[in-house]
């Protein structure tokens, strides 16, 4: 089995807010393992908290790279690309998340407020229409979903919540193999749903 100590300890660190100590150890984890899509993914994110968009937005695309089939990459990269006020560009990211994944309630909302920035009422209505169609289906559901998985619209465009389990006993590519299944299949709503419920854990 890999080492991914480096990676645990910089989730770790960050989970604290402490980014500039998390990013040295995320560098380190990339260095490591640059086949590994949560790794670049994370130090993006981690870059972006720093206030450096520019190589969040290089860091996020290698994971992109590394796993073009999984929506959450483009819904992330959607997210950086907003920060850096690149509208059309984060607008066809939500859109290539959505197409990968059409039962993204966040994606459409995002997307929705991006369309509503730029005078599209009338898209940016259906997107939120759909977005809230899908949190009904997790209220019919019973399961609560801390945010931002449910952010209203009107409010600030969130990034989707990090998928990185509490604790990793595997290689993340095999397991994020696994979980893009869940959300890329399309009879995989009620899997999606108890995934959520379960606090974002796989099924053993």
């Amino acid at each position: 089995m890999q080492d991914y100590t480096y990676y645990r300890e910089a989730k770790e660190l960050f989970d604290n807010k402490q980014f500039a100590a998390a990013r040295t150890l995320y560098e380190k984890a990339v260095a490591l393992h640059a086949d590994d899509p949560n790794a670049w993914h994370d130090l993006a994110v981690c870059l972006l908290h720093l206030n450096q968009p520019l190589i969040a937005l290089e860091k996020i695309n290698i994971s992109v790279e590394l796993q073009p089939d999984y929506s959450y990459r483009y819904a992330s990269r959607a997210y950086i690309k907003s920060a850096l006020k690149d509208l059309n560009g984060a607008i066809a990211d939500y859109e290539k998340a959505i197409e990968l994944d059409p039962e993204d309630a966040i994606s459409y909302n995002n997307l929705g407020l991006l369309q509503e920035q730029q005078g599209y009422m009338s898209e940016a209505k259906e997107k939120f229409e759909i977005a809230d169609e899908l949190r009904k289906m997790l209220d019919d559901e019973n399961i609560e979903v801390e945010q931002p998985q449910t952010a209203p619209k009107k409010e600030e465009i969130h990034l989707p919540k990090a998928e990185t389990p509490a604790e990793i006993n595997e290689s993340p590519s095999t397991i994020w193999k696994e979980i893009s299944s869940v959300f890329t299949k399309s009879d995989s709503m009620r899997d999606y749903l108890h995934f959520l419920k379960n606090g974002f854990k796989m099924k053993k």
